[in-house]
């Protein structure tokens, strides 16, 4: 066995899993750290046993596999408009505009190469050494992965850029981050083909160079990403305020509606629930028992806000959504409801639900707009006849009402 056959032979899984890799998702290309390695160390392996044995079983399985990652890679250069907007952003000169470009004209022709057939493989070879020489060689992939450092121009860290521009979305930062790797991944690609072409021999050290950048990038990444999830309930609360100058509100189910799917929108994988009061009504603010006990009881998993127009905006959340007794939970308003006193049911429901923002008022309903996620449960329906001179018990509203680390929101 040749050390050819014994490289692939040992790295057969792990290509085959950065090619899988390569097809995923946003979410999973902007997570993954350091899985295109056996991808990247590929390249020198197969450019020079391709042109010195194209038909070879070694050759042909990795020419199958750079086909497949060429098939993941296609739409980037339709992406490019979007990778240098975010250049703009960073104050990068006009050179910078087109490093990508030229990136992607690289990365075809090495793929002419890889492509061609084998009496035409060394006329492909010479035409991708001269157009990689005479496209700034490997400063294209520098300028790109400085961009990303920060050590550029600007100074600012692309990805900063990003998320500040996107508001710490997440969907639009992992989308950026993709279509950035896959960009590394075919510069990469392309300066280790042209290394390994020119030089005919496999340059270890430039592997772990662009191994070690790669790496980096993908950290850079990740962490871009983590801070969108981690952070996302104080940007969201921005969100809400940025609205809220423009729209000062009303208690109606329209309002209230439009900022859950502000919400939903970018923070998708979140749990929302809204709950809309008029400020300077008698039964306002009757009793928000999280506000009070979530140093005890529970985690702070709510914001509030006031309009302009004294319209007060509740808004609770949960990125882990799990599932209450309804039984236990009706059992405890039953209790508490002949006292009268929001006071006592908020507090008793909060104990009961430790983990959940707990929101007890009179019923007002001319003054009260709640609204919750669609893909919450519907509202639980308890009716009782009226005693001691309250209302009657006609629902527990709470679209979020069977999650813990969310919202109950009883309403007498």
């Amino acid at each position: 066995m040749n050390r050819v056959e014994e490289w692939v032979l040992e790295n057969r899984d792990k290509i085959e899993k950065g090619v899988e890799i390569m097809g995923q998702g946003c979410e999973v290309l902007a997570s993954t750290v350091g899985q295109f390695h056996p991808i990247l160390e590929a390249v020198f392996v197969a450019s020079a046993e391709i042109l010195s044995n194209p038909d070879g079983k070694e050759a042909r399985y990795l020419t199958e596999q750079f086909e497949k990652v060429n098939q993941k890679l296609e739409g980037i250069q339709d992406e490019i408009g979007k990778i240098a907007l975010e250049l703009q952003r960073s104050s990068m000169n006009k050179q910078n505009f087109d490093r990508e470009a030229q990136i992607i004209s690289q990365y075809e022709k090495f793929q002419d190469f890889i492509n061609a057939k084998p009496k035409f493989k060394e006329k492909k070879k010479e035409k991708f050494i001269s157009h990689f020489e005479n496209t700034d060689r490997d400063l294209n992939l520098d300028a790109l992965y400085n961009a990303v450092t920060g050590e550029n121009i600007s100074g600012d860290p692309m990805l900063e850029t990003v998320l500040n521009t996107e508001q710490r979305g997440r969907r639009a930062v992992e989308e950026f981050c993709a279509r950035v790797k896959k960009l590394f991944v075919m510069g990469i690609i392309a300066v280790m083909g042209h290394a390994s072409l020119k030089d005919g021999v496999i340059g270890e050290d430039m592997v772990k160079k662009w191994q070690d950048r790669m790496e980096d990038v993908e950290n850079r990444m990740k962490a871009a990403v983590d801070d969108c999830t981690q952070n996302f309930a104080v940007q969201a609360k921005m969100d809400v305020e940025r609205e809220l100058l423009d729209k000062p509100g009303s208690v109606d189910p329209e309002f209230t509606k439009s900022l859950l799917v502000i919400l939903t929108r970018k923070y998708d994988w979140v749990s929302w629930s809204i709950r809309v009061f008029n400020h300077s009504g008698i039964f306002f603010w009757n009793w928000l028992a999280g506000k009070k006990y979530h140093g005890s009881g529970g985690g702070g998993n709510f914001f509030d806000l006031l309009t302009q127009n004294n319209i007060r905006v509740v808004v609770s959340f949960s990125a882990d959504p799990k599932p209450i007794n309804k039984n236990h939970l009706q059992d405890q308003i039953e209790k508490q409801k002949l006292k009268g006193n929001m006071v006592s049911v908020a507090q008793a429901l909060c104990g009961s639900q430790p983990n959940c923002l707990v929101h007890a008022r009179k019923t007002g309903r001319a003054n009260f707009s709640p609204y919750g996620k669609t893909t919450f449960c519907k509202d639980i329906k308890l009716t009782q006849p009226a005693q001691l001179g309250l209302r009657t018990l006609r629902r527990v509203h709470a679209e979020q009402a069977t999650y813990q680390d969310t919202n109950i929101t009883p309403t007498l």
